[in-house]
């Protein structure tokens, strides 16, 4: 068997070889993933806990186990690159173990992956804005991946083309087709840039929409949480209304006021009761700061991002009114968009809700810096009775509106989720409509939305985010071409530089012999020069001479050329004798 002849045992070893580097790359990804995503882990731990009916860091158990596994990937990675090549493959427990572990791991990431898009969509948008940011280090490492593979087909094209007698020309094109696959692959990067790598100017940076206010500085949807968010620099404040059984709009968030009020020690009989079946004098009643306090829900206290002076104004806070909300935000000259969260329909201001909001808006005089998130129902009697309001459309990203049309229904501005693509984005802004992206917390995705165009962004970290004057990176267009023409003409000076020269002794070819030439090559000149006898020993040819072949004496004893012509023409004296 040859040098070059693949054997099982190989065969094997390289296959468990790509098993191993497939599960490593995996499980790296699957840890930059759950690192990006920052506090959505919490949730991601809530949701599992809510179906398991206990509670335990999931997320983190799972990171865990992922960078074990990943760790045993790298080592045998790293084992089978330096194993010989002639060593025997053997079916060892650990080599089951790890088939078993490759299996049961990679339906884990693709199942919990799976599971994750279908519960919440908008995390599409988020593992497309990673892979973007993650392709400044994945780009070149793939293609000098893949050129190091197509470097070795070259190779073994050619010898196939020089060890063939026949046509050539088959290996020939093949060689080619790889070469322009690969001149391909540079191209695809080269035209489909990540968006970090911008045209044209830096975007403007996304306005600032505070989520609840504030809310990681301040308890959420309080008068300090807008005060906190405009002194963080916010342009606006987002919140979430409900109506109060005698009719008054007011700023809360979840159905119930467990989370966020202290209802247990107020009204401890009506813990699960909806928040719109208390009055208003019965909401005033209630402390919506203490549970901030105690809770820490972002850490931020336990870290000192909050002052002591601003914990003692936390602990003071009531549920405010939305009459209260706006006549604050206008003095301050902020935006208020609001989600308006309906009661049930038995509810005695159900179908007035929308009426005694838009009234009360109106009465604020806030005009424009109302962002009305309306639905196409009410949107008619918005256009007729507040004209000068903004009028902002709430979207899904696993269902997006046709821009045309939404212009077409007079709306301004789209509200949506993080799984919004960066194509859909600029065909909105194509049309003059604005983007508003929620909910953003961590600081790369906001440099990642903000390099896509989005005119606003709602997020709780407004301490952060007002502090940031460009994107973490952000490079030109040019320059990142610049980068990867170099990168590409390294690999391929390397391609070429790493090309064996051509045999000579195996492309000479074989020439049929010239008998005129062998004829006048030196060494097969016959010598017809007379032969020196003076020192050898006459003796008689007999064929009986002591035992010699007479052949080979025959053979030995050449005529000479002047013999062959006296024996041709006999002289005179020769006659006379006769």
């Amino acid at each position: 068997m040859s040098e070059t002849q693949v054997t099982p045992s190989r065969l094997r070893q390289r296959f468990h070889y790509l098993l191993a580097f497939i599960l490593l790359l995996h499980c790296v990804f699957f840890l930059i993933y759950w690192v990006a995503v920052g506090g959505f882990r919490s949730d991601v731990d809530h949701f599992i806990g809510q179906i398991l009916s206990f509670q335990l860091p999931y997320v983190t158990i799972l990171m865990v186990l992922a960078g074990l596994v990943g760790f045993w990937s790298f080592v045998r990675v790293f084992r089978f690159r330096l194993s010989d090549r002639k060593s025997q493959w053997t079916r060892s427990f650990w080599n089951w173990a790890f088939c078993i572990v490759w299996v049961l791991f990679m339906g884990l990431i693709y199942g919990s992956f799976i599971l994750l898009l279908r519960e919440d969509p908008s995390q599409k948008g988020i593992l497309i804005q990673l892979l973007n940011l993650v392709r400044l280090v994945a780009d070149p490492l793939i293609f000098l991946l893949i050129a190091v593979w197509l470097r070795r087909l070259i190779l073994w094209l050619r010898k196939k083309s020089q060890s063939t007698a026949g046509k050539k020309w088959p290996w020939t094109i093949g060689i080619g087709m790889v070469l322009v696959s690969l001149v391909g692959l540079w191209l695809v990067s080269t035209f489909n840039p990540p968006n970090w790598a911008y045209q044209g100017g830096l975007p403007t940076r996304p306005a600032l929409i505070a989520h609840r206010g504030a809310s990681m500085l301040a308890p959420e949807n309080t008068l300090a949480a807008a005060e906190l968010a405009d002194e963080n620099e916010a342009l606006g404040f987002e919140t979430d209304l409900m109506i109060s059984l005698d009719g008054v709009p007011f700023l809360m968030h979840d159905e119930t006021l467990a989370r966020t009020t202290n209802i247990a020690e107020v009204f401890p009989d009506r813990v699960e009761e909806p928040a719109s079946n208390f009055t208003i004098a019965e909401l005033k009643q209630l402390n919506a700061g203490l549970w901030f306090i105690q809770s820490d829900p972002y850490d931020t206290i336990s870290d000192g991002y909050v002052s002591q002076a601003q914990l003692a104004i936390n602990q003071g806070q009531t549920i405010p009114t939305l009459a209260e909300a706006l006549t604050y935000l206008d003095a301050k000259g902020m935006v208020v968009m609001f989600d308006m969260r309906y009661p049930s329909t038995e509810h005695p201001f159900y179908e007035a809700f929308f009426d005694i909001v838009l009234t009360t808006c109106r009465e604020s005089g806030m005009n424009g810096n109302v962002w009305f998130l309306v639905d196409r129902e009410h949107l008619p009697v918005l256009i007729d009775e507040a004209p000068q309001m903004t009028r902002v459309v709430g979207a899904s990203s696993s269902d997006m509106p046709e821009a045309q049309d939404l212009i077409d229904l007079q709306y301004e501005i789209v509200n949506v989720d993080t799984g919004i693509t960066a194509r859909e984005i600029r065909a909105y802004r194509a049309k003059g409509l604005g983007v508003n992206v929620y909910t953003i917390d961590e600081p790369w995705l906001f440099s990642q939305f903000w390099l896509t165009g989005v005119t606003s962004i709602t997020t709780n970290n407004i301490q952060t985010f007002s502090q940031l004057t460009k994107p973490f990176i952000n490079i030109p267009y040019s320059q990142y071409l610049l980068f990867w023409g170099l990168f590409g003409i390294i690999i391929a000076i390397w391609i070429a530089a790493s090309q064996p020269k051509p045999d000579k002794e195996t492309t000479q070819q074989t020439e049929t012999p010239n008998l005129l030439n062998f004829a006048d090559s030196e060494e097969n000149t016959l010598d017809l020069s007379e032969p020196d006898h003076s020192e050898e020993t006459a003796e008689p040819v007999s064929g009986k001479t002591g035992g010699n072949n007479p052949a080979l004496e025959m053979k030995d004893v050449q005529p000479s050329s002047q013999q062959v012509v006296m024996d041709e023409k006999p002289t005179a004296k020769d006659d006379q004798n006769e």
